[in-house]
């Protein structure tokens, strides 16, 4: 993936969400059409596939951003503190996991000798969804792109009860009945949260956010 350019990445981001949006309503259109017998396990699999886009989409977009930034090459003083601690990553974790002077020392080489130079951020990778995006992880990936998570606080209970844990249930093969009408929602809040999210971070390349003001 080279997300060279704004429009790169823009464009990347368009045509993540339509795909997706396209396979959501056609889970959409199976649960509505289905008979009294198969309703609930339409439903069931729609569940498993919103969990699955709320993911993907999520942790393909923030990498895809971050992506782009690592092709920007934006000098490391310039930029949020976010995305230079994201660069630095490994290194704050290894001084956190160790008592070595080298180690420290590393880190604090970092500082005197890199803050000028262009950050060099992975192009892959570096967002994980770690198994399963809960709320808190879900937070945790805002605070690395410097994305302002309030928008999205009325949402963090619909994340972890009602999307992620009825999908676990799915996926350990309980039981489970949820009716028409708050799949339905359930899917219009999700989406509603993936399209905050894609807007979110076509404002910050746009506005160039990711730069000290």
């Amino acid at each position: 993936m080279k997300l060279r350019t704004a429009n790169d990445l823009l464009d990347h981001l368009d045509q993540e969400m339509a795909w997706r949006i396209k396979e959501l309503h056609q889970f959409k259109a199976a649960v509505e059409n289905a008979n009294e017998k198969r309703i609930n396990t339409q439903i069931r699999a729609g569940i498993s596939m919103l969990y699955a886009h709320w993911e993907g989409f999520i942790k393909g977009a923030a990498n895809a951003y971050v992506n782009h930034l690592s092709y920007r090459a934006d000098i490391n003083r310039n930029l949020q503190p976010c995305f230079v601690a994201l660069a630095m990553k490994s290194t704050l974790s290894a001084v956190t996991a160790s008592s070595k002077a080298s180690t420290a020392v590393t880190t604090v080489s970092f500082f005197i000798d890199e803050f000028d130079k262009p950050v060099r951020l992975p192009r892959s990778g570096a967002i994980s969804a770690e198994s399963n995006l809960s709320s808190t992880v879900f937070l945790n990936i805002a605070g690395w792109l410097g994305i302002d998570p309030s928008p999205y606080s009325t949402r963090l209970t619909l994340i972890d009860k009602t999307l992620l844990e009825n999908r676990n249930y799915i996926a350990h093969g309980e039981y489970l009945t949820i009716d028409k009408d708050r799949f339905e929602n359930l899917m219009v809040e999700v989406l509603e949260m993936l399209r905050w999210f894609k807007t979110d971070i076509e404002n910050a390349v746009v506005n160039k956010s990711f730069l000290k003001t």
